[in-house]
């Protein structure tokens, strides 16, 4: 492919991505039950995050691809709110690991994933389930061929699994060529 053409496709793909992305992002920031409970955009992330597992916030910071000085105020407004806790390593005691507490457990399990206001639910429901098919076979292909790639598709497919309602489902094929 001329490479004048490549570097066009390159750059449509970045921003159609990020347009997704910040679809996405926005819904969620509009989510009613999060308004309700007084949790922004990135509270949730954190708290997905740490669904997951005890994580300092370096961790999580490299993680969620932000700035530690981002996450500390909102781990700090998710402690106030008694959704967070902040623990202790009997190892080393400059780490200090976060961890979800019971109430901060309920609030996830109580709020979905996804619902039909999403907007690429809604996108994907309306390209039908082929191309629906075709557009995740592509972008695992597209994320397969970065630096990393493999091993990125991997914690996808984790996550993925562990966050739908059929975690017990056979692994998807992400791995296979």
């Amino acid at each position: 492919m001329e490479i004048g053409k490549l570097y066009t496709e390159a750059i449509e793909i970045q921003v159609l991505s990020a347009i997704v992305t910040k679809k996405a992002t926005y819904a969620l920031q509009r989510h009613p039950d999060l308004a309700v409970a007084g949790i922004g955009c990135l509270q949730y992330k954190i708290l997905r995050a740490l669904g997951f597992g005890e994580q300092t916030i370096s961790e999580l910071s490299r993680k969620l691809m932000l700035d530690p000085s981002t996450l500390v105020p909102a781990v700090d407004a998710l402690e106030r709110k008694g959704l967070v806790r902040r623990g202790k390593d009997p190892h080393d005691r400059r780490r200090v690991p976060l961890a979800l507490t019971e109430r901060g457990t309920k609030f996830l399990e109580c709020f979905p994933l996804t619902d039909d206001r999403n907007p690429v639910l809604k996108s994907l429901q309306a390209m039908g389930d082929e191309q629906s098919h075709q557009l995740l076979a592509l972008l695992r292909e597209l994320v397969r061929h970065m630096p990393g790639g493999e091993e990125i598709l991997i914690k996808v497919s984790y996550r993925v699994r562990a966050q739908t309602t059929d975690a017990l489902a056979p692994p998807d094929t992400v791995n296979e060529k």
